[in-house]
């Protein structure tokens, strides 16, 4: 039971991180755009480009973990999406961003079908749907509290910088889960 409480921890912090790094951008975005001058339209292919890849890769990545286990594929995923995350912070251009943002997407999708992986082998039955909800509690609460730390955090470094200390907490994360 106590090994339970664990999982659903790493779960809960999984959840809420990949909510803060997605907002990250949204916040940071009107900066971004004039710092690189992309116009609106830019800007919705650049949002649209994670989405994009998001959809596409879920159900690969989903396959990946049924085969080679959501342990590994996890980790995988939090460090692709960690890199791009802190990759974020030091493109250039409208075009770089926009592979970034692809890369981005294409390493975080798997997250939740890994994730239901866990929770199918951590917990019983009758207490995957009420976890399954947790899950997705916690990336809500990682969404409100987003903006919380990444404005002051662009008031005081500027944009770039989040996308650093976001992709960093995403490192931590992966290396406690694999080693645990």
């Amino acid at each position: 039971m106590r090994h339970r409480h664990r999982v659903l921890g790493f779960l809960f912090l999984l959840f809420a991180i990949t909510y803060i790094d997605r907002i990250c951008i949204s916040v940071a975005g009107p900066r971004m755009q004039e710092d690189l001058g992309i116009d609106p339209v830019g800007w919705g292919w650049v949002t649209a480009m994670f989405t994009l890849s998001y959809s596409l890769f879920e159900i690969p990545t989903g396959v990946m973990g049924d085969r080679l286990g959501p342990r590994r594929v996890l980790t995988r995923i939090v460090l692709w999406w960690s890199a791009f995350t802190s990759l974020t912070g030091i493109v250039s251009n409208y075009h770089l961003l926009l592979f970034t943002r692809f890369c981005f997407g294409a390493g975080e999708a798997g997250a939740f079908p890994n994730a239901s992986i866990v929770i199918s082998r951590w917990f019983p039955p009758s207490q995957r749907a009420s976890i399954s909800g947790v899950m997705l509690m916690a990336s809500q609460t990682g969404g409100a509290i987003a903006p919380l730390l990444v404005v002051p955090m662009q008031m005081r470094y500027g944009w770039r910088m989040s996308f650093f200390v976001f992709g960093a907490v995403g490192v931590v994360w992966a290396v406690a889960w694999y080693l645990w």
